[in-house]
């Protein structure tokens, strides 16, 4: 077996990366690590929402509606359950709707 033929033999058996997959499989690949990243994505800059109501700080998660109070390098969380947003619909005689959300936080309750 000469130089070249015992080259051919071992770069037939090295890994190819995508190129030896289905032709189906690299976009589904990129589709899958394109929804990782989105999900990443979400969980660091949208998932949470920070209210200010008078003088406190209030973060409320998006998925569970839980709201918490943040001080600094805390959160506390109400251990009720989270509070509801208030849905309010008006229609003027324009025939124009209008919707309001407003959202009312849980306080904690105090131990004395």
């Amino acid at each position: 077996m000469n130089a070249v033929s015992r080259f051919d033999a071992n770069r037939k058996k090295q890994w190819r990366g995508l190129r030896g997959l289905p032709r189906w499989a690299q976009p589904t690949l990129y589709t899958a690590g394109a929804l990782v990243a989105a999900f990443f994505i979400f969980q660091l800059f949208f998932r949470y929402q920070y209210l200010e109501t008078n003088g406190a700080l209030w973060r409320v998660d998006r998925l569970t509606q839980q709201t918490c109070q943040v001080n600094i390098g805390q959160a506390r969380c109400a251990t009720s359950p989270p509070a509801h947003p208030t849905i309010s619909t008006s229609v003027s005689t324009s025939t124009s709707l209008s919707t309001s959300v407003s959202l009312k936080p849980a306080l904690p309750k105090h131990k004395h």
